[in-house]
């Protein structure tokens, strides 16, 4: 596993402008699928079965605890999305920064330390 404290910011931008360009090509890929279908709907099996599988991944929470675990201090939601990115978690929303604020500010799990800083909410002991 990457240590993220041991990556230069340079990394870090190149890292996320080669996972923009990833996007990119996958929803130039899913439009191309998209007009394929619409051209052949007498296919007997659809295009859109077709596409490449997600890889199995943790569910959004245990990811997000995890980079939060490692890291041990409080992270922005910019910094979380980054981390994500280099663990190779593959985003389902068209806007993840948008479903990572979301989440930050709505699951039990994380709790807000200072503004615009998360940590994770400490459990209680039974």
């Amino acid at each position: 596993m990457i240590n993220l404290n041991e990556l230069h910011a340079d990394d870090l931008k190149k890292i996320l402008k080669i996972r923009q360009k990833v996007e990119i090509l996958e929803m130039e890929m899913a439009t191309i699928l998209k007009q394929a279908e619409r051209r052949a709907p007498a296919l007997s099996v659809s295009v859109r079965n077709m596409r490449v599988p997600r890889k199995a991944q943790p569910n959004l929470r245990d990811m997000l605890r995890g980079i939060l675990e490692k890291a041990g201090r409080p992270m922005s939601v910019a910094e979380l999305y980054e981390a994500s990115l280099l663990t190779g978690y593959q985003w389902r929303s068209q806007e993840p920064i948008n479903a990572l604020n979301v989440k930050m500010y709505t699951d039990k799990t994380f709790k807000k330390e200072s503004p615009g800083q998360f940590v994770l909410r400490a459990r209680r002991k039974a």
